[in-house]
């Protein structure tokens, strides 16, 4: 678990200095690392951008209930160039999607929301920031 634990927090970080932590050594905690990708619990390494800074400044949860369109017509208005879907979860109820997105300014969020109204109806919710000692 700790292991787990010091790679989320720094999927970088050196087998030497993760030893370090954990109290083994590099080659130990190589050897540990490969047992859990070969158990598929350890499945990627991802690169975390940070958003605001890339140019994407408007953080948006939204609610989608897909009535009057196919879920292919929802992943092509995610896709648009400048918006950033950072996860899109497929949930319990009827043709229901949360979106965790990003958009450079609130005309492309309007421009994005116009291109979904027709598939079906959406809740926004617009991130004022996040809650760090929630997640963790």
């Amino acid at each position: 678990m700790r292991i787990v634990e010091e790679l989320r927090k720094n999927a970088r970080i050196t087998m030497k200095e993760l030893g370090a932590r954990v109290f083994l050594t590099g080659q130990a905690v190589r050897n540990r690392v490969e047992r859990l990708e070969d158990m598929g619990i350890l499945q990627r390494y991802t690169i975390n951008v940070n958003c605001p800074v890339f140019g994407y400044k408007v953080h948006a949860v939204i609610r989608v209930q897909l009535r009057h369109g196919p879920v292919e017509a929802l992943k092509a208005c995610c896709r648009r160039e400048g918006r950033r879907t950072i996860h899109c979860y497929r949930t319990t109820g009827d043709n229901l999607y949360f979106l965790d997105m990003y958009f450079p300014d609130m005309e492309a969020l309007d421009a994005f929301l116009a291109e979904v109204e027709p598939l079906g109806g959406y809740e926004l919710h617009v991130v004022l920031r996040e809650a760090e000692d929630l997640a963790e």
